[in-house]
């Protein structure tokens, strides 16, 4: 049986719905999201072709929280109201009680407009913030906003993040640090880079995007052949490294 939420007409439905849950949070505080009590149990989601991703959101706090989750393509001024992507979050509002569990479902609608030759990066919002009745008079209550990175995999794509990464190229630029190009159809979250001669880091983070480039800022210019380490993280939010060595014109693999 096909979903009921999987048709053109969702998001007509929760319009309304969305605006006025939206506007009720004007008055309140935001709060940095490591001070909350909601723990999103990913640090990224990835939603593969045609399937839906699904997302565990826990509350770990002591007292019950409301919570909404939306979608947005990169405002992250935009709220539920003002968004136009193709993707829902379900339930879009909740209750979670002090120590329980929430999955939420994200689901897209129609797909056929995003690129299909390369990934897509879109933002997924979850809010939270105390029941009204916990407010007493004259009390302040803080909303709680975590945002993390939604990449949008199309079905068919050659190769892996992994194998996109071993062919970064590297270059160096005359004003001090490096140009980094990718290849492929895959975002490249990027977390540090070493050289090792000079020495020289760049600790800023980034995501590198499909057959694009990013200019990675550093003290003084980093001469062809130097050989540096990038950090970068993967779909499961770990870790790992690769060597790399520069190039005159685009930059080469250290094999």
């Amino acid at each position: 049986m096909r979903d009921p939420l999987d048709c053109h007409g969702w998001r007509r439905a929760l319009e309304g719905y969305a605006m006025l849950s939206w506007l009720a949070l004007g008055s309140l505080l935001w709060c940095s999201s490591s001070e909350a009590a909601l723990n999103l149990m990913r640090t990224r989601v990835i939603y593969e072709g045609g399937s839906e991703a699904s997302l565990m959101v826990r509350n770990d706090g002591s007292e019950p929280s409301l919570l909404q989750a939306w979608v947005d393509g990169g405002n992250e001024q935009q709220g539920p109201a003002d968004v136009s992507t193709p993707f829902l979050v379900v339930p879009p509002m909740m209750r979670l009680g002090s120590q329980k569990g929430q999955v939420l479902r994200i689901l897209g609608a129609d797909l056929s407009g995003l690129p299909q030759d390369r990934e897509s990066l879109f933002w997924l919002n979850v809010l939270g913030l105390p029941p009204k009745a916990q407010a007493s008079q004259g009390s302040v209550q803080l909303a709680y906003r975590t945002r993390i990175k939604l990449f949008y995999r199309p079905s068919g794509l050659a190769g892996s993040p992994a194998e996109a990464v071993s062919r970064l190229g590297w270059q160096g630029l005359a004003g001090g640090g490096l140009r980094v190009s990718n290849p492929g159809p895959f975002h490249i979250s990027l977390s540090e880079v070493l050289l090792r001669a000079p020495h020289l880091a760049w600790r800023e983070g980034g995501v590198l995007p499909p057959y694009g480039s990013l200019s990675l800022p550093m003290a003084d210019a980093v001469p062809a052949g130097a050989r540096g380490r990038l950090r970068w993280i993967d779909d499961d939010g770990n870790y790992h490294e690769q060597e790399f060595v520069l190039g005159r014109h685009g930059g080469e693999r250290d094999e």
